[in-house]
């Protein structure tokens, strides 16, 4: 085991998930878990939410869901990537929804469920307004016919994306009246969906009537949002990135540290070395910004951040080796967040949440014990 872990909290991975279940009410939640669940670990929190009670599961790509199913879960898992042929054959073995644009993608799937003896689950994926995947709105209703009369082929879902719920919502408000607008003409024609859905974390606070039958959150899982207007519902952070001082050494003032001798002490002080760098995924961005927790204090990164290991100024505290560091959660009275590191990077949660590497081993913690 290294010294630097990632501590994952299951309790307020759970409390996040309720949280979720009391702000949409009995509507099918679909768990974001692509990107190894946002850095929290794919087939553990798969697990996970399958033992809440999640409906639906949600990944990226072909291979993330293949990894979940091989790992015994046996809910149904969204693919929300079309990657087209290269996955086309993997959706229909594993029996994994699939996020459809073009009909070319769905008359493969239809061809290859027919031999298999399946029938495969798709969700015609509409562009709304994000300009990255999906069908136009207006070719829509000629894809839904010819989807809606492939053999062994069940279109169970009609879905979209917001491009930014969180941050303005006349536009998120105007693709959501698009989505329905086109909802609506397709079952005029008697094309109806079982699940519809487009609202994501975003949406979960600034539009509620996006909700709908289903609803789509990753982040809030995880246990951070971006416009929460209520404080009933607390949202609890499942990560926390710890390590240990390693080293110490007494500083004279003008001697440096780091590559470049990038800082170089003003005064007498004490250097703390940390075994976590960027090939962990610290963001080199955020050296000249970053601090950590050490000693129940916020302490300054220093000399920047090499590739396994960061150092800290202690100054004159009284740091010995072995003490805790917190890189991302609390000590004492201190606390650093997912958005505070974005802070410090200039960047946002998510890249700061799906950078940690595999390199740092994860331990689950359940009602305050390590899980197996």
């Amino acid at each position: 085991m290294r010294t630097t872990v990632a501590k994952i909290y299951i309790d307020n991975l759970y409390n996040n998930f309720q949280n979720i279940k009391k702000i949409v009410g009995s509507r099918k939640i679909i768990g974001v878990v692509k990107a190894n669940a946002y850095g929290h670990g794919l087939i553990e929190i798969g697990r996970y939410l399958q033992e809440f009670g999640v409906d639906y599961l949600a990944v990226a790509f072909v291979t993330e869901g293949i990894a979940l199913r091989e790992a015994g879960i046996k809910i149904p898992i969204l693919v929300l990537v079309p990657e087209n042929d290269v996955s086309v054959e993997a959706s229909v073995d594993f029996d994994l929804d699939y996020a459809v644009e073009s009909f070319e993608v769905v008359k493969a799937i239809s061809s290859y469920a027919k031999q298999k003896g399946k029938i495969a689950k798709i969700h015609i994926y509409i562009d709304t307004g994000m300009g990255r995947d999906g069908i136009l709105a207006e070719k829509s209703i000629e894809l839904a016919q010819k989807c809606f009369n492939l053999p062994n082929i069940n279109p169970i879902g009609i879905m979209s994306h917001f491009a930014s719920s969180e941050s303005d919502r006349e536009y998120t408000i105007k693709q959501l009246q698009r989505f329905l607008n086109l909802v609506h003409e397709l079952k005029a024609n008697a094309f109806e969906f079982e699940m519809h859905h487009i609202a994501n974390t975003g949406a979960l606070f600034s539009a509620p009537e996006s909700y709908l039958d289903t609803v789509r959150p990753g982040l809030a899982l995880y246990g951070y949002v971006h416009n929460q207007t209520s404080t009933l519902l607390e949202f609890k952070p499942v990560m926390e990135i710890c390590s240990k001082v390693i080293s110490l050494r007494r500083l004279k003032p003008g001697e440096s540290v780091g590559y470049g001798r990038r800082f170089i002490a003003p005064k007498e002080t004490t250097i703390a070395t940390v075994p976590i760098g960027y090939g962990d995924g610290l963001l080199k961005t955020s050296e000249e910004a970053l601090y950590c927790l050490v000693g129940g204090k916020r302490k300054k990164v220093v000399g920047g951040i090499c590739m396994d290991e960061i150092m800290v100024d202690v100054g004159d505290d009284d740091i010995k080796l072995g003490d805790e560091v917190v890189i991302l959660g609390s000590q004492g009275e201190e606390k650093i967040t997912g958005k505070d590191l974005a802070s410090y990077s200039k960047t946002i949660v998510y890249e700061v949440m799906t950078s940690f590497s595999n390199r740092i081993p994860k331990i689950y913690i359940e009602n305050g014990v390590q899980t197996d």
